[in-house]
């Protein structure tokens, strides 16, 4: 199968600092920007247990076909998620969810500055984190946001994935 090109949907990246570090979480959907930052609260509440203290900067959207991206007022700017203070390490650390769509595209969202985990496995499995199964519930109730690069809603996986990424586990380091 051939790629598709990254501009075949419209696209919201919303930009997050935690642990001192600003990362991006970009959604692929077709709402306005009110309804993605009212879905967004929610995604981003359930998910508030395993994030320290995690503000959301800015939101940005490009539409269908175009590659640039453009700020937009929602519902989230500025919103605080999660408590209190992460360990370094935590810029390193994410939890994925992935699932794939019936044009076979698969999907993941990526959240960073977790400071939790999961056990030697690296899965959140159904029913390990309440947090990680509510803000599943949330990806997974969604038919207008959180779809994939073919525009088709996806069909998630139960569990979610963690880690440590490369990136931030070379910036840490003296």
């Amino acid at each position: 199968m051939a790629p598709l090109p990254p501009d075949s949907t419209a696209r919201f990246k919303v930009f997050y600092t935690n642990d001192s570090a600003q990362h991006t979480v970009q959604v692929r959907g077709t709402g306005s920007p009110s309804a993605f930052g009212t879905l967004m609260d929610a995604f981003f509440t359930a998910f508030a247990p395993l994030w320290p203290a995690t503000t959301i900067d800015e939101v940005q959207f490009a539409a269908n076909g175009s590659d640039i991206f453009n700020a937009v007022t929602t519902t989230i700017d500025g919103n605080v998620y999660g408590s209190g203070s992460g360990a370094d390490i935590g810029r390193a650390e994410f939890a994925s969810f992935v699932g794939r769509t019936s044009g076979a595209h698969r999907v993941r969202i990526y959240l960073f500055g977790i400071n939790a985990i999961a056990s030697n496995d690296f899965r959140f499995g159904a029913g390990e984190s309440t947090a990680i199964d509510a803000a599943r519930a949330v990806i997974v109730g969604s038919s207008t946001f959180f779809l994939g690069i073919d525009g088709l809603v996806p069909v998630w996986k139960t569990y979610a994935n963690a880690g440590v990424n490369a990136h931030w586990q070379k910036a840490l380091r003296p």
